[in-house]
């Protein structure tokens, strides 16, 4: 039995980890290397691809929620170069 099974709820979950994390990150992170960024993506979708395959898609959409939060991040200090 799924953590949450209703995927409605886990995309409202995903939206405020995605924004919360996003948040975070802007404000007291100032510059992450690009090592660290592939290290978290990588060890990210790797927990994305296993909850998948166990069948929790739910707790899967909200870490996959993280991931795009730290790639807008990186897309943030590309476009404003700051």
């Amino acid at each position: 039995m799924p953590l949450v099974p209703d995927l409605g709820i886990a995309a409202a979950a995903a939206l405020v980890v995605f924004f919360v994390m996003l948040g975070l990150l802007v404000i007291f992170i100032e510059n992450l290397e690009m090592k660290l960024v592939l290290g978290l993506l990588f060890i990210l979708l790797g927990i994305t691809v296993a909850l998948v395959a166990l069948g929790e898609v739910g707790i899967g959409l909200v870490v996959l929620a993280a991931i795009a939060a730290i790639v807008m991040d990186q897309a943030l200090e590309h476009f404003t170069a700051v």
